[in-house]
């Protein structure tokens, strides 16, 4: 899918904890940049929420660490911030699709956030009973309440301030694998699939994949690409052709240009 839709990127973070955990993801799940005058986001891996709502309700899209969702209109959307297993997971400090540190805690109450509206110029959120508007093209940190909570060491407990970080770009290109399918997007990069051979020749290097000469041997010249698209470029590589695993790639494209790839090995 590509649909050009307003874009909320939302982040609870709580930087006066100390991090337990980092995260392990090697390329991001979300890739912004900009290619050919469109500003768009790229999300390869399957992410998107829709919930209940069909195509023609979705108001925006809204991302945070962890997910990616449709914010529904006439609908206020909260989203989720924290884990809750047998303790309380919360960021320390995130990015969003990417890597996150965390920390665990006990008695923590996860702060009432909700966006309300959505709109290409506008973001009306409500954060711990207060509203908040916030322009397209800007950011905002928003200091919310204090709240003591148990250290997850059992040593004590501590105050903490949970910031919420919003980010509000506007308008974006959102390009996602259809909603409910499993298979892995990736732009064109260029290349016709059509014209690779198959199999296709995977260059090493010390044994491990050479994603730049594996370009150079389909044809795809990856110099006139932005750097993110080449970043995506290696998440492609590596998901579809590393050498360390026995999956044949199931490749396809569509007549938008984008290539999916079918299967993949599970994530790590």
């Amino acid at each position: 899918m590509v649909e050009s839709l307003p874009y909320v990127e939302l982040k609870l973070e709580h930087p006066n904890l100390a991090p337990t955990s980092y995260g392990e993801s090697f390329f991001p799940d979300a890739v912004p940049y900009e290619f050919d005058g469109d500003y768009r986001v790229f999300y390869w891996r399957p992410t998107l929420d829709t919930g209940t709502s069909e195509q023609p309700d979705w108001q925006g899209v809204c991302a945070t660490t962890d997910t990616l969702s449709v914010v529904e209109k006439g609908r206020p959307y909260t989203p989720e911030f924290v884990s809750r297993r047998a303790e309380t997971e919360v960021v320390v400090e995130g990015t969003i699709g990417g890597d996150s540190t965390t920390a665990v805690v006990r008695s923590y109450s996860a702060p009432d956030v909700r966006i309300r509206e959505v709109t290409a110029s506008r973001l009306e959120l409500l954060a711990d009973g207060t509203e908040y508007t916030v322009s397209s093209g800007t950011r905002r940190r928003i200091s919310l309440s204090e709240q003591t909570v148990e250290r997850a060491d059992g040593d004590g407990t501590m105050a903490v301030t949970p910031e919420l970080v919003v980010r509000f770009p506007g308008e974006r290109e959102l390009h996602h694998p259809a909603p409910g399918a499993e298979y892995r997007l990736f732009p064109s990069f260029g290349l016709e699939l059509d014209t690779v051979s198959n199999p296709a020749p995977v260059p090493t290097t010390n044994g491990e994949l050479d994603h730049a000469a594996f370009a150079t041997s389909l044809g795809v010249d990856l110099s006139d690409r932005p750097y993110p698209e080449r970043v995506l470029w290696q998440a492609f590589a590596y998901t579809a052709f590393d050498p360390h695993t026995e999956t044949v790639p199931r490749l396809t494209q569509f007549r938008t240009g984008h290539l999916a790839l079918l299967n993949s090995p599970p994530e790590s």
